[in-house]
C-alpha cells in the first residue's frame, strides 16, 4: 500500500518523530469531548478495540488509559512504529500490535467480534478504500462504531500556508512535501466520505470537525446493507 513516507519523501523515523510531537494537538481535549459525546456511549465496559494504521500506538495507550479492562489491538504497515508500540509504558490496557497491510491482508479477528474500529489519517492514501471499509464492517460487532478521521479537501494556498504555519515546514520543505502530499491529502471532499461510508453499508451517527484539515464520522454497520 502507499505511505506517507513514500508519498512526501519521509522517513519512517522522520514520520514515527512527527507523530510524536504531534499527538497532543491532534489528539487533545476537544478530541476527547467528541469521544466522549459521540462514541463512549456505544461502548460495553470491556470494549475489543482495533487502531487501523495506529502508527506508535499513542492513541491505544491512551484509550487503554480510558478503558483499562478493554482488548486492544494496533496495525500499521510501518515496521518502526509497532516497535515503538511496543515499548510504550501504559498505564490501563497493553496493546497488541502488529505489522499488517489492510490494504492486501484480512485483519485477524472474526466477523462481529469488535467493538471499536478507529482509523485516522489513513484511509485517504488508499487506492481502493471500498474493500478496506468492507473489512472494517465484517469486524465490527452488531452496534459496534467505526470512527473515520481523516483529512479533507483544501484549497492549495490554505494547505501549504499550514505546513509553513502549523508545520513549521521552510519554504523549501514546505513545497517540496507539499506538493507531493497534496493530492493525497486533499482528495477527498466531506460529501465523498459520506458517500464512500454509506457504499460500504454504513450509517453516519455523527460527524464533527475539530481541525479546518480533518473531518471525524462517527458510523454503524447499516442493518438493511
Amino acid at each position: 500500500m502507499p505511505t506517507h513516507q513514500s508519498l512526501g519523501g519521509a522517513t519512517d523515523e522522520e514520520l514515527l518523530q512527527r507523530m510524536i510531537d504531534t499527538h497532543a494537538e491532534r489528539f487533545g481535549e476537544t478530541f476527547w469531548e467528541f469521544f466522549s459525546a459521540s462514541v463512549a456511549p456505544d461502548l460495553p465496559p470491556r470494549p475489543v478495540i482495533l487502531d487501523l494504521g495506529c502508527g506508535p500506538g499513542l492513541l491505544l495507550r491512551d484509550l487503554g488509559t480510558r478503558y483499562p479492562a478493554a482488548t486492544l489491538h494496533g496495525y500499521d504497515v510501518t515496521p518502526a512504529m509497532i516497535a515503538y508500540g511496543r515499548q510504550l509504558r501504559c498505564a490501563g490496557a497493553r496493546p497488541e500490535m502488529s505489522v499488517l497491510d489492510v490494504s492486501s491482508q484480512p485483519l485477524p479477528h472474526p466477523s462481529g467480534s469488535a467493538n471499536l474500529v478507529s482509523m485516522s489519517s489513513m484511509l485517504h492514501v488508499l487506492d481502493e478504500p471500498l474493500p478496506v471499509l468492507a473489512e472494517v464492517r465484517r469486524v465490527l460487532a452488531p452496534g459496534g462504531v467505526f470512527l473515520l478521521n481523516d483529512w479533507i479537501r483544501q484549497p492549495l494556498e490554505t494547505y501549504l500556508a499550514w505546513r509553513r504555519d502549523t508545520m513549521k515546514e521552510s519554504e523549501a520543505e514546505c513545497l517540496r512535501r507539499g506538493f507531493r502530499l497534496f493530492p493525497a491529502h486533499c482528495k477527498y471532499t466531506p460529501e465523498d466520505w459520506r458517500w464512500l461510508l454509506d457504499s460500504a453499508g454504513f450509517a453516519i451517527r455523527h460527524q464533527g470537525q475539530l481541525r479546518a484539515s480533518h473531518q471525524l464520522f462517527v458510523a454503524t454497520p447499516s442493518p438493511a446493507a
